[in-house]
């Protein structure tokens, strides 16, 4: 089944941004190629499934990575992810891309997980897992790391709702339109939330910058 390549997709580390930074529209699969996947799980294929599973679930598993922050596991969310979707899958029809609809079933799992953990507080600045890029700088790599931590101790700031839309905006490259499809709200909403999901994140972000001790959480060395 699907879940014995999970972690193969897990390993993504969270973006570099600043207070107002974007990354690039992460790369989708070719639409049509999906649809067809789906019309044959739909006919009661289910080696469908894996195929679909092969061909998103290292989108799906970055965008939970970004929805929920590079402290947490990812493998438990992503076989949530794929196990809603084996049910969702019946009721697609088309009417929006498929890339949209499994973002939808990213959002809910993220957005159930995002509320359990606020009931949960951790260490802002504790270290995500660390994935260290051949032959990176050291120097760069601990800059690397630090943003890293700014940007999600900021991001735990935000409320869930606030968090997947700015998420979805700002690092996925998603359109109001779109996320309004992916969360199941109105544009309009869609906008007030990423509005002030920017000024709470970049308010954040000033006081985490301030208060954070010189050389990182573990001083200079």
């Amino acid at each position: 089944m699907f879940i014995r390549g999970a972690r193969s997709g897990a390993t993504s580390t969270f973006p570099e941004a600043g207070a107002g930074g974007a990354t690039s529209r992460v790369p989708s699969t070719d639409d049509a190629h999906l649809c067809r996947l789906v019309h044959r799980i739909q006919q009661g294929e289910l080696s469908a499934f894996e195929q679909l599973y092969e061909a998103t679930r290292e989108d799906a598993a970055r965008t939970l990575r970004h929805l929920v922050g590079n402290r947490v596991e990812v493998d438990d969310l992503l076989q949530e992810t794929y196990l809603r979707l084996l049910t969702a899958v019946k009721g697609f029809r088309g009417e929006s891309r498929f890339r949209t609809f499994l973002y939808r079933v990213c959002a809910n799992v993220a957005l159930s997980h995002l509320r359990w953990k606020r009931r949960r507080p951790e260490d802002p600045f504790a270290d995500p897992p660390e994935v260290v890029s051949p032959g990176e700088d050291p120097e760069r790599a601990a800059e690397r790391r630090q943003a890293a931590r700014l940007v999600e101790a900021a991001l735990e700031k935000l409320k869930p709702k606030k968090r997947i839309v700015f998420v979805y905006h700002e690092l996925c490259g998603m359109s109001p339109d779109e996320i309004a499809l992916a969360v199941g709200s109105s544009t309009n909403t869609v906008r007030s939330r990423l509005h002030h999901a920017r000024l709470e994140f970049t308010e954040a972000m000033q006081r985490l910058v301030v208060a954070r001790p010189v050389g990182g959480s573990h001083g200079r060395s």
